[in-house]
Protein backbone atom coordinates (compact mmCIF):
# COMPACT_ATOMS: atom_id res chain seq x y z
CA UNK A 1 0.00 0.00 0.00
CA UNK A 2 1.45 3.50 -1.09
CA UNK A 3 0.65 6.59 0.37
CA UNK A 4 1.68 9.92 -0.62
CA UNK A 5 1.52 13.32 0.87
CA UNK A 6 2.39 16.88 -0.05
CA UNK A 7 1.56 20.16 2.56
CA UNK A 8 3.24 23.56 2.26
CA UNK A 9 4.08 25.19 5.21
CA UNK A 10 4.97 28.57 6.10
CA UNK A 11 8.13 28.13 7.71
CA UNK A 12 11.91 27.32 6.86
CA UNK A 13 13.21 24.51 5.92
CA UNK A 14 15.37 24.04 8.87
CA UNK A 15 12.13 24.68 11.11
CA UNK A 16 10.27 22.04 9.05
CA UNK A 17 13.83 19.35 8.97
CA UNK A 18 13.80 19.43 12.45
CA UNK A 19 10.05 18.49 13.49
CA UNK A 20 11.13 15.51 11.08
CA UNK A 21 14.45 14.64 12.52
CA UNK A 22 14.17 15.51 16.01
CA UNK A 23 12.32 12.07 18.06
CA UNK A 24 11.32 14.01 20.72
CA UNK A 25 9.57 16.73 18.19
CA UNK A 26 8.01 14.19 15.79
CA UNK A 27 5.94 12.54 18.95
CA UNK A 28 4.86 15.97 19.42
CA UNK A 29 2.35 15.55 15.96
CA UNK A 30 2.73 11.80 15.13
CA UNK A 31 -0.24 11.09 17.56
CA UNK A 32 0.49 7.71 17.39
CA UNK A 33 4.29 7.37 18.28
CA UNK A 34 4.04 7.14 22.48
CA UNK A 35 7.60 6.55 23.10
CA UNK A 36 10.77 5.68 21.21
CA UNK A 37 14.75 5.59 21.74
CA UNK A 38 17.80 5.56 19.95
CA UNK A 39 19.38 2.35 19.94
CA UNK A 40 22.63 3.24 18.24
CA UNK A 41 23.53 6.58 16.60
CA UNK A 42 25.56 6.53 13.63
CA UNK A 43 28.13 9.08 11.81
CA UNK A 44 25.97 11.09 9.34
CA UNK A 45 22.86 9.06 10.38
CA UNK A 46 22.49 6.84 7.74
CA UNK A 47 22.57 3.82 9.58
CA UNK A 48 20.97 4.90 12.97
CA UNK A 49 18.65 2.18 14.47
CA UNK A 50 15.91 2.83 16.90
CA UNK A 51 12.75 1.77 18.63
CA UNK A 52 9.43 3.03 18.79
CA UNK A 53 5.94 2.07 20.24
CA UNK A 54 2.98 2.92 18.31
CA UNK A 55 -0.26 2.92 19.42
CA UNK A 56 -4.02 3.09 18.43
CA UNK A 57 -7.62 1.95 18.48
CA UNK A 58 -6.78 0.44 21.97
CA UNK A 59 -3.74 -1.51 21.29
CA UNK A 60 0.16 -1.15 20.73
CA UNK A 61 3.04 -2.36 18.66
CA UNK A 62 6.77 -1.59 19.28
CA UNK A 63 8.40 -1.25 15.96
CA UNK A 64 12.21 -1.28 14.94
CA UNK A 65 13.63 1.26 12.54
CA UNK A 66 16.28 2.74 11.18
CA UNK A 67 17.68 5.70 8.75
CA UNK A 68 17.72 5.18 5.61
CA UNK A 69 18.54 8.39 4.02
CA UNK A 70 19.54 11.62 5.61
CA UNK A 71 20.60 14.76 3.94
CA UNK A 72 20.22 17.94 6.81
CA UNK A 73 17.42 20.07 6.03
CA UNK A 74 16.14 18.46 2.60
CA UNK A 75 15.37 14.88 3.18
CA UNK A 76 15.19 12.19 5.79
CA UNK A 77 13.87 7.99 5.45
CA UNK A 78 13.12 5.34 7.69
CA UNK A 79 12.68 1.60 7.09
CA UNK A 80 10.48 0.40 10.29
CA UNK A 81 9.63 -3.21 10.71
CA UNK A 82 7.42 -4.62 13.32
CA UNK A 83 5.28 -7.99 13.87
CA UNK A 84 2.40 -6.61 11.42
CA UNK A 85 3.85 -4.77 9.00
CA UNK A 86 7.79 -3.12 6.96
CA UNK A 87 7.37 0.58 6.47
CA UNK A 88 9.42 2.37 4.31
CA UNK A 89 8.84 6.58 4.74
CA UNK A 90 10.76 9.24 3.30
CA UNK A 91 10.29 12.63 4.09
CA UNK A 92 11.39 15.34 1.19
CA UNK A 93 11.43 19.25 2.01
CA UNK A 94 12.57 21.95 -0.43
CA UNK A 95 11.81 25.14 -1.16
CA UNK A 96 8.89 26.64 -3.07
CA UNK A 97 8.35 30.64 -3.43
CA UNK A 98 8.12 31.44 0.56
CA UNK A 99 6.98 28.29 1.72
CA UNK A 100 8.62 24.68 2.25
CA UNK A 101 6.82 22.00 0.46
CA UNK A 102 6.89 18.55 2.52
CA UNK A 103 6.42 15.67 0.59
CA UNK A 104 6.12 12.01 1.56
CA UNK A 105 5.59 8.65 0.46
CA UNK A 106 4.82 5.72 2.34
CA UNK A 107 5.18 2.14 0.80
CA UNK A 108 3.33 -0.38 3.95
CA UNK A 109 3.83 -3.96 3.23
CA UNK A 110 1.48 -6.48 5.73
CA UNK A 111 2.84 -9.35 7.41
CA UNK A 112 0.20 -12.36 7.29
CA UNK A 113 -2.42 -12.40 8.86
CA UNK A 114 -3.08 -8.89 7.84
CA UNK A 115 -1.84 -9.13 4.50
CA UNK A 116 -5.03 -11.49 3.70
CA UNK A 117 -7.15 -8.85 5.99
CA UNK A 118 -6.33 -5.90 3.40
CA UNK A 119 -7.30 -8.20 0.42
CA UNK A 120 -10.67 -7.56 1.74
CA UNK A 121 -10.50 -4.25 3.74
CA UNK A 122 -7.68 -2.09 2.52
CA UNK A 123 -9.56 0.20 0.90
CA UNK A 124 -11.12 1.15 5.09
CA UNK A 125 -6.93 0.85 6.07
CA UNK A 126 -5.67 3.32 3.90
CA UNK A 127 -8.48 5.61 4.13
CA UNK A 128 -8.31 5.51 8.21
CA UNK A 129 -3.87 5.94 7.49
CA UNK A 130 -4.61 8.61 5.21
CA UNK A 131 -6.93 10.46 7.55
CA UNK A 132 -4.30 9.88 10.34
CA UNK A 133 -2.33 11.26 8.17
CA UNK A 134 -4.29 14.15 7.33
CA UNK A 135 -4.56 15.39 11.22
CA UNK A 136 -1.12 14.94 11.85
CA UNK A 137 -0.03 16.68 8.98
CA UNK A 138 -1.96 19.50 10.05
CA UNK A 139 -0.52 19.72 13.38
CA UNK A 140 3.18 19.55 11.89
CA UNK A 141 1.84 22.65 9.93
CA UNK A 142 0.69 24.56 12.91
CA UNK A 143 3.98 23.66 14.92
CA UNK A 144 6.14 24.88 12.07
CA UNK A 145 4.64 28.00 11.20
CA UNK A 146 4.28 29.01 15.17
CA UNK A 147 8.27 28.34 15.68
CA UNK A 148 9.34 30.05 12.24
CA UNK A 149 11.48 32.45 12.87
CA UNK A 150 10.55 35.76 12.24
CA UNK A 151 11.74 37.79 8.99
CA UNK A 152 15.06 39.23 9.71
CA UNK A 153 15.00 43.27 9.25
CA UNK A 154 16.28 45.19 6.71
CA UNK A 155 18.64 46.99 6.56
CA UNK A 156 19.31 50.70 5.07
Amino acid sequence: MRIDFTVDIASDPETVFSWLAEPERAMLWMTSVAGGEIIERKPGMVGTTFRERVEGDGGGIDMEGSITAFEPNRRIAFHLESRVNRVDVDYRVETVGDLVRLTTTSSVHWRFPVNVISLFAGRAMKRNITEQSNREFARLKELCEATAPLPQASTI
